[in-house]
C-alpha cells in the first residue's frame, strides 16, 4: 500500500495510480451515505442517485489530478456543490415555464403543440448525434424503447454500470445542450 504523500487520503493516492479496486473501496465506504444525504436534501430518489453517480464519474475521469486529504470531506463537499446546482437548474426550469406561461397565447391549437413536439424531439436528436454511438445506443434504448439497465447490459453486452454511465453521460449532455438553446430565448 502506498503511504500518505503529504498527507493525503491512501484511498485517493492509489486512486491516482488507476487503481480500479481502489475505485470500488472509495465507492463501496461512502455511495450509501451519499445516496442518502443527497435523498435528505432533495426527496427525490432518482435525483439523488443521479446526483451520487455524477460524482463518481467525475471522481474516476479526475483521479489522477486530485489531491485529496479526507475523502469523505471531499465527496460530501462535492455533493453540496452538485444540489446546488440541481437546485439552480429547477430554478432556470421554473423561470423558463413561467415565461412560456405568461407569453404562451391562451388558447393552444393542437397544430402548435404538435409542431413544439416535434421541434423538441428535434432538438433532442440533434444533441444525441453529437454523443459517441454506444451512448446514443444505450440511451435510446432506456429512454425511447423503455428498456432496463439489465436488458440493456445483456444485448449490448456491457455491464449495468457501464449502462448507467452512458444513460448519465447522455443525460447530462442533453442538459447541458437544450439548457444552451433555453437560454437563447432570453437573449
Amino acid at each position: 500500500m502506498l503511504t500518505d504523500k503529504e498527507g493525503l487520503d491512501p484511498d485517493f493516492l492509489l486512486l491516482k495510480t488507476d487503481d480500479v479496486l481502489a475505485y470500488e473501496l472509495i465507492y463501496n465506504k461512502y455511495a450509501k451515505l451519499l445516496l442518502r444525504h443527497a435523498f435528505h436534501k432533495t426527496s427525490d430518489k432518482i435525483v439523488a442517485e443521479e446526483l451520487v453517480q455524477n460524482i463518481f464519474i467525475s471522481l474516476w475521469e479526475n483521479r489522477q489530478k486530485l489531491e485529496v486529504v479526507n475523502g469523505q470531506s471531499y465527496l460530501f463537499s462535492a455533493l453540496r456543490f452538485s444540489i446546488i446546482n440541481h437546485y439552480r437548474s429547477l430554478v432556470v426550469q421554473n423561470k423558463y415555464e413561467d415565461y412560456i406561461k405568461v407569453n404562451a397565447p391562451i388558447t393552444e391549437d393542437t397544430a402548435s403543440r404538435n409542431f413544439e413536439e416535434k421541434e423538441l424531439s428535434q432538438q433532442v436528436e440533434l444533441a444525441l448525434n453529437h454523443l459517441p454511438e454506444k451512448t446514443q445506443e444505450v440511451f435510446r434504448l432506456s429512454r425511447m424503447q423503455h428498456q432496463s439497465n439489465k436488458e440493456i447490459s445483456s444485448k449490448l453486452n456491457i455491464s449495468e454500470k457501464a449502462v448507467e454511465y452512458h444513460i448519465t453521460q447522455s443525460l447530462k449532455w442533453l442538459r447541458q445542450f437544450l439548457k444552451k438553446g433555453v437560454l437563447f430565448l432570453f437573449l
